[in-house]
C-alpha cells in the first residue's frame, strides 16, 4: 500500500513539473505581439535569457514590425543592461530583421553597439530588407493565385503584417507569406525599407 501511495505522489509532482513547462511553451510560442508585449523589464538574468531563448519557436502571421520591433528592441536593450549572454540577444535581433524599423530609437544604438560592426553587418542583410514590404491596406490586402484581380483569392493579409521574398511582376509582387505563396497588389504594399 505504501509502495502504490509512493508512486502517486511521484507521479503527481511529475505531472505538475510538466504542466509547468508546458505552460511557459505556450507563452512562448504565441504571437509576437502577445510574448513581447507582455513583457516587463525585468531584473533577473535566467528569467531574461529564458525569455530570449523561447523567441526561437518563430513569429506568427500577427509579426507587425511597425509594432513589435520597437517593443523588441526595448526588450534586448534591458536584457543588455542586465548582463543576457550575447548569443540570445543575437538570436532575436537576428530573426526580427535587425530590427530594422526601431532604428531610429536611442536604445537601437545601444544594441548596435553591443553586437559590433561585424555582427551588425552579417545580420542586416539591405538587400534580403529591400524584398520584404508591409501590408498598408486598411483591413488587410489579398493573397492571389496569379497577377490579376479575378484571380483565385488565396486569402487575406491582415494590415501591417510583414511579407517576404517579393518578386515585383508590373502591378504585383509575388510574396510569401505566413498563409503561402501569392500575388499581392503593389497598391496594397510598402517597402519594409525606406531610404530616410
Amino acid at each position: 500500500m505504501i509502495q502504490s501511495e509512493i508512486k502517486k505522489y511521484y507521479l503527481f509532482v511529475f505531472l505538475v513539473f510538466v504542466s509547468m513547462i508546458s505552460v511557459d511553451v505556450a507563452f512562448a510560442c504565441g504571437s509576437v505581439a502577445q510574448n513581447f508585449g507582455a513583457y516587463e523589464q525585468n531584473k533577473n538574468k535566467t528569467k531574461v535569457e529564458a525569455f530570449l531563448k523561447s523567441q526561437a519557436c518563430g513569429s506568427d502571421d500577427s509579426y507587425s514590425p511597425l509594432h513589435a520591433e520597437p517593443v523588441i528592441a526595448r526588450v534586448l536593450a534591458n536584457a543588455i543592461e542586465i548582463g543576457v549572454p550575447g548569443e540570445n540577444i543575437e538570436g532575436v535581433f537576428k530573426k526580427y530583421n535587425c530590427l530594422y524599423t526601431a532604428r531610429h530609437q536611442e536604445i537601437y544604438r545601444k544594441i548596435s553597439d553591443f553586437l559590433g560592426e561585424g555582427k551588425f553587418a552579417k545580420y542586416c542583410n539591405l538587400e534580403k530588407f529591400k524584398k520584404m514590404y508591409v501590408v498598408s491596406s486598411d483591413g488587410g490586402a489579398n493573397l492571389r493565385s496569379k497577377p490579376s484581380k479575378t484571380a483565385k483569392k488565396l486569402g487575406t493579409v491582415a494590415e501591417s503584417v510583414l511579407v517576404t521574398n517579393g518578386k515585383v511582376y508590373g502591378d504585383w509582387i509575388l510574396v510569401d507569406t505566413y498563409s503561402g505563396t501569392g500575388y499581392m497588389h503593389s497598391s496594397t504594399l510598402k517597402p519594409y525599407i525606406t531610404d530616410d
